[in-house]
């Protein structure tokens, strides 16, 4: 009787270790899988290969004498004391009297403009769109005026040079790798492209040398790289960090009731919505690797997919098809400058455009919104190229301003 007893005893002692190891394996099974930890990999994975996961990896500190952001806030604060002399409806003419009183804020920018670095961010950005985003614009704004007066007095290489100026400045933005700054290059892109087309060379000519000079400057731009890198932060930022700070505040909550919320209901979610975040992201930034012209549906099918299932989403269509748009503007004007380079040799415009291949152009470009190669018309004066636009129907270069909806995206010379 005594042995059938401690042998049971030990048989129960058996059993409840086994079924306490049993019961760990599956708790610690269930936390190598849970939301969580996924989480916790995705993120180590993104450090193996050397990906930014937080603000600091995509803002390094900057020595000195390559930061231009002292300039640049002197520039700000010379500008907003020459816009505080006119009304805004005269400042907005940006006449030759704004011009005047804005020259101290534009040689100061010009000196910034020099440096290759500004960190003028110093901390994520959640919501907010930094307001000297728009100093920028008006920067853009005045150069783009600055260079219709040097064009009225026929001084050209300075209307040149004001155009690389902007384009200097678009380059120089892509230092502060957030989304909102790369909506604002893409802005900036327009203005200058709108400035060397539509206001000095579709009536004019200028020299191969300056004609040279518009498309290197033209090109020097990577709107494809500084695209990827403003994704990337935004998976920091949106992806990693937003969560970061509401978990550390849920946790931290003076409100008892709230924590205990948080920690029995939310935090599960938290974890759920950054893994979802995180893995569409890493769809997103893989399709942006890959260059422009995005394919608008495949991304429409992405978005739809983590749509169904409820998770937060970024505005993924509205950014792809911004640099769509960059795309064809940049590719539209780089063949113009090619189209009036080849003029200058030949004396005649060519019959087609695969006549600029290799020597002017290294391939005839696509245009994003149909896939085929952009349309080129041979004029008795001068020339038209032009893409399909947003509502991809050739419309036979029907110029429209509002061309990503209606009508073409049109680039006509008349000369």
């Amino acid at each position: 009787m005594k042995r059938t007893i401690i042998t049971l005893t030990v048989a129960g002692f058996v059993l409840l270790f086994g079924f306490i190891a049993l019961l760990a394996f599956f708790m610690e099974r269930a936390r190598q899988n849970s939301p969580a930890m996924q989480v916790q990999r995705e993120i180590e994975r993104l450090k193996q290969r050397g990906e930014p996961v937080c603000w600091r990896d995509l803002t390094p500190p900057v020595p000195k004498q390559l930061d231009g952001t002292p300039l640049y806030r002197q520039a700000f604060a010379q500008l907003e004391k020459a816009k505080s002399k006119f009304p805004q409806s005269v400042w907005d003419t940006y006449n030759a009297q704004v011009l005047q009183a804005a020259q101290p804020a534009l040689q100061t920018f010009r000196k910034a403009i020099e440096f290759p670095h500004m960190r003028l961010v110093d901390k994520p950005i959640f919501i907010t769109t930094p307001e000297h985003l728009s100093h920028f614009r008006e920067f853009a704004r005045l150069l783009r005026a600055e260079a219709k007066q040097h064009k009225l007095k026929s001084k050209m290489d300075r209307a040149i040079e004001s155009y690389c100026d902007i384009m200097k400045l678009c380059r120089r933005l892509g230092d502060e790798p957030f989304l909102s700054a790369f909506l604002a290059q893409c802005s900036i892109f327009s203005i200058a492209q709108r400035l060397l087309w539509d206001d000095l060379l579709s009536d004019t000519n200028i020299g191969i040398d300056l004609y040279q000079v518009a498309l290197n400057e033209l090109r020097a731009w990577d709107f494809e790289r500084d695209f990827v890198k403003a994704l990337q932060a935004e998976r920091c930022v949106m992806g990693i960090e937003v969560f970061d700070w509401q978990r550390e505040k849920g946790r931290k909550s003076k409100d008892l009731l709230f924590r205990f919320f948080f920690v029995a209901f939310m935090n599960k979610f938290s974890w759920e919505n950054q893994l979802q975040m995180l893995r569409l992201y890493e769809r997103l930034i893989e399709i942006a690797n890959k260059g422009a012209p995005y394919n608008l549906q495949k991304i429409q099918r992405i978005v739809d997919d983590y749509t169904a299932r409820r998770y937060p989403i970024v505005p993924a269509m509205f950014d792809f098809d911004i640099v769509n748009q960059i795309y064809a503007i940049r590719h539209l004007t780089e063949t113009a400058l090619a189209l009036r380079l080849y003029r200058s040799k030949h004396g005649r415009y060519p019959e087609s455009l695969q006549a600029l291949v290799p020597q002017y152009l290294p391939q005839v470009s696509i245009d994003p919104y149909d896939g085929k190669p952009i349309k080129y018309r041979k004029l008795s004066k001068g020339f038209k190229v032009w893409s399909v636009g947003g509502n991809r129907k050739d419309e036979g270069g029907l110029k429209a301003e509002d061309w990503w909806r209606k009508g073409d995206l049109v680039l006509e010379s008349k000369l």
